[in-house]
């Protein structure tokens, strides 16, 4: 029985320094949105009469790669979480749980829900804001492709600005849903704590 105490105790330690790996994430997300941002502000360069750079728009696809980095990470963060939440349910069934080990048991595995939840809704926004950007930057093939009038370029701006906005807003919502994550995991620790060490 000491073996998967031992064990479902170093499951749980793992988990617990397993919230350094949402830093990675809101890095990401945050390159992300600068990224969008950056791209935004080149919408407003359509004017009639102003010849925008020919990069303009860049940033909606930097933006995509950068949400791919953020999405591998959060993959990656979600199945370690549910492998470690797997090993320490199955060492939980064998230890023999006593006095209020099935409260904070039933605790845990909310906790561990509710992290997992979060990480889920990340994702989802993710995805989205990829597509917002990825349609942004659509928008920009058309407008800077020749031979263009750059009157359609500037009549095609605002929708791109509004793709990227929406973008940007969908990656607020990744990054606090990341910062929800925190909490229920470190709850997730203690409860797992008190389930086996009273």
């Amino acid at each position: 029985m000491e073996q998967w105490r031992s064990t479902a105790a170093e499951a749980s330690s793992r988990s617990f320094t397993n919230i350094n790996g949402t830093n990675a994430i809101v890095d990401a997300i945050t390159g992300a949105r600068q990224q969008y941002r950056l791209a935004a502000e080149d919408c407003r360069m359509f004017r009639p009469g102003v010849h925008p750079l020919p990069n303009a728009g860049q940033g909606a696809s930097a933006g995509g790669d950068i949400i791919d980095l953020a999405l591998g990470r959060i993959k990656r963060f979600s199945r370690f979480h549910a492998v470690l939440g797997n090993v320490f349910s199955l060492c939980a069934d064998h230890i023999g749980l006593q006095g209020n080990a099935p409260l904070w048991r039933d605790r845990w595995q909310l906790h561990h829900a509710d992290a997992a939840r979060h990480a889920e809704t990340a994702l989802h926004c993710l995805h989205s804001a990829k597509s917002h950007g990825h349609a942004a930057l659509g928008v920009f093939h058309v407008m800077l492709r020749p031979p263009s009038p750059r009157a359609v370029a500037h009549a095609w701006a605002p929708a791109a600005e509004q793709l990227l906005r929406g973008a940007m807003d969908d990656l607020a919502m990744a990054e606090a849903a990341v910062e929800r994550m925190r909490p229920a995991m470190v709850a997730q620790f203690f409860d797992a704590s008190m389930l086996l060490h009273g």
